[in-house]
C-alpha cells in the first residue's frame, strides 16, 4: 500500500508512478469475469493558480468485464484521467464546485491511500452495462439490420400444435 500526504506531495511538484494487480481491487471483482492482469498509475501534484494543491492521476489498463448481454467475458481496455483540487474542508470544495462545474474536489488527506484512489477511478470509467458489439442473438440477426423476434420460437411451437 502507498500513502502520501496529498498536500505536500502537491506543493513539492512531486511525481509516482506504479502497478496494481486487478486482483488487489476488491471493490472491483464482481464486475469483471477474472482478476487477471494489472493496471498502471502515474501520479503527479502541484498548485494552481488560486494556491489550492491539486493531484492530477491517470490510470491504464485492460479489464476483463462482464457483457451483459451474453454474459461471456469482454475486453475492456481503458484509459481514465483525473484532476483533483484538494480542499481543507467540505464548505470550501462544495463552493468551489458550485462556482466551477468541471472541478472534481476531494478533501486534503495526510494519509492518502494511493491504491484506493486508483480503484475508486477505475470503479468511475467502467461502463454500467458493457456489451460486445455484437453477441448472443444480434449475431443470427439477418445482414438487414432487423433482430430476431425473440418470440418466433414460441409462434413456431403454437403452429406445430395445431397440426
Amino acid at each position: 500500500m502507498t500513502v502520501i500526504d496529498s498536500a505536500q506531495f502537491a506543493r513539492e511538484n512531486s511525481e509516482l508512478s506504479g502497478e496494481i494487480a486487478v486482483a488487489q481491487l476488491p471493490r472491483l471483482h464482481d464486475q469483471l469475469a477474472n482478476t487477471a492482469g494489472t493496471i498502471t498509475w502515474r501520479m503527479h501534484g502541484g498548485v494552481d493558480k488560486l494556491q489550492r494543491p491539486w493531484l492530477s492521476l491517470r490510470v491504464d489498463g485492460e479489464l476483463q468485464l462482464v457483457c451483459q448481454r451474453c454474459l461471456k467475458p469482454l475486453d475492456w481496455p481503458f484509459a481514465s484521467e483525473a484532476h483533483l483540487t484538494q480542499f481543507a474542508d467540505e464548505a470550501h470544495m462544495d463552493d468551489a464546485e458550485v462556482q466551477d462545474e468541471d472541478l472534481e474536489g476531494i478533501l486534503i488527506d495526510p494519509a492518502l491511500d494511493i491504491e484506493a484512489l486508483v480503484e475508486e477511478e477505475v470503479l468511475l470509467a467502467v461502463p454500467f452495462a458493457p456489451t460486445h458489439e455484437a453477441c448472443g442473438g444480434v449475431e443470427d440477426a439477418p445482414e438487414t439490420g432487423k433482430k430476431v423476434n425473440p418470440f418466433a420460437v414460441l409462434a413456431g411451437m403454437k403452429t406445430r400444435k395445431a397440426e
